[in-house]
């Protein structure tokens, strides 16, 4: 009779620590997700801010590379949160795909002269 309650016990707290692992993983990987589109969304207002002639005269050939990079960052955005799923970690390379494509943009807002566009300001993964 002893050994029923104590395999009862296993049962509960396998079953109870089982779901909060889960949580505490799709936690992260929202978090993830979250930073990077927040990453996004603040070069884009830098982008914005560029093209109205918030940091100077704007290059309009500038506009077309600026267009592509951020159209690159956004479909890397777009294949991560397709990739998003509460019960498998996000992979590590569409992760790295997205920092990338993301890191492309800053520099070149960066190098046009949009100073806030540094890592200082924009977080790092």
């Amino acid at each position: 009779m002893t050994q029923t309650p104590k395999r009862y016990v296993k049962y509960f707290i396998f079953f109870i620590c089982f779901p909060f692992l889960f949580a505490c993983a799709s936690k992260k990987q929202q978090s993830i997700l979250e930073h990077v589109q927040n990453e996004y969304k603040n070069m884009v207002n830098l982008n914005e801010r560029y093209i109205h002639n918030f940091y100077g005269k704007a290059d309009p050939a500038s506009f077309e590379r600026l267009k592509r990079y951020r159209y690159e960052a956004y479909q890397s955005i777009i294949n991560l949160r397709s990739r998003y799923d509460k019960t498998k970690p996000i992979p590590q390379a569409e992760i790295q795909e997205s920092k990338k494509r993301l890191d492309i943009y800053r520099s070149y807002l960066n190098a046009l002269g949009a100073t806030s566009a540094t890592k200082d300001n924009l977080l790092g993964f």
